[in-house]
């Protein structure tokens, strides 16, 4: 008994010690495993972050850049003697703007003065050190021609006696027909339409009477409405025979009807063209529309 103890004590220790390591080795292919997993999570969070970083450096460098903007306008201000001294200048130009207007009776509407602060003088009191004229007519800034003395500080902001003209305004009548014109011109035929037809229904006894129903034909012609523009060029015909536009109505009649496929009344038009008015160019264009469309 004792010799089979001794026999098997060494192999059941040499089997725990086998076991163990295998255990060992198991648990250490995990972490291994585990410990990759990771460092390719890292990896996927570092690339994420990358194109953020690269926004916020390129933000950070335009407010660089911001900022050395700002800071050379600070310089900028404080080299010319800063906003103080701005002020100053206007208020000598306006002061000289102001002996201008007085001397010429205008109203400039230059309203109130510029304070350079509050602890600075009343604006037209005169101060030689800042360059403005004194009383003597001096001034203190060399490079200021004008040597004007300013008005006195009750003064500001009045206007002048000289009462203010104001320019006559356009008459309604030729706003409308201008409109329709400019439209028409635009090849905005629909816009140009509306504004004829209200001229010739508001404005019936004007001069330019015809020009707009001319007008409000050829609007009809330019939208492929050849029915209508036929009448409206009917109208200039009859109602305004001896115009400027009545030998263009006829011709443009006279193709709205060939649109039509009303051969005989075009040609009729065409021939009645010719015979009233032979020397006029839509004339020579009705021979050739003759010859063309026989």
């Amino acid at each position: 008994m004792n010799k089979f103890r001794s026999f098997h004590l060494p192999l059941l220790a040499c089997a725990v010690l086998l076991l163990g390591a295998c255990v060992q080795s198991g648990s250490g292919g995990s972490g291994s495993l585990n410990l990759e997993q990771r460092v390719q999570q890292h990896d996927m969070q570092l690339r994420q972050l990358q194109p953020a970083q690269a926004d916020a450096w390129n933000q950070l460098q335009a407010m660089r850049q911001e900022l050395n903007v700002l800071k050379g306008q600070m310089d900028d201000l404080q080299n010319v003697g800063g906003a103080r001294a701005l002020t100053e200048r206007v208020n000598r130009h306006d002061a000289a703007l102001r002996q201008v207007e007085s001397s010429m009776a205008l109203n400039l509407n230059l309203g109130d003065p510029l304070p350079a602060n509050a602890s600075s003088a009343p604006m037209g009191a005169p101060q030689a050190a800042s360059g403005m004229p004194d009383a003597s007519g001096a001034s203190g800034d060399a490079g200021y021609a004008p040597a004007v003395q300013a008005p006195a500080a009750s003064t500001w902001g009045q206007p002048s006696p000289q009462p203010v003209v104001q320019a006559p305004q356009k008459d309604i009548s030729l706003a409308l027909f201008d409109a329709g014109v400019n439209a028409y011109n635009a090849r905005k035929y629909d816009e140009a339409q509306r504004s004829f037809t209200d001229f010739l229904k508001n404005y019936k006894d004007h001069n330019l009477v015809p020009e707009a129903q001319y007008y409000l034909a050829e609007c009809y012609f330019q939208r492929n409405q050849f029915a209508d523009a036929a009448l409206a060029y009917d109208t200039v015909i009859k109602k305004y025979p001896t115009s400027s536009r009545a030998p263009g109505a006829y011709l443009k009649q006279g193709i709205s009807f060939g649109k039509l496929n009303q051969g005989a009344a075009a040609k009729a038009r065409m021939q009645e063209l010719i015979k009233k008015f032979p020397n006029s160019p839509e004339a020579a264009r009705a021979k050739n529309f003759l010859k063309t469309n026989q």
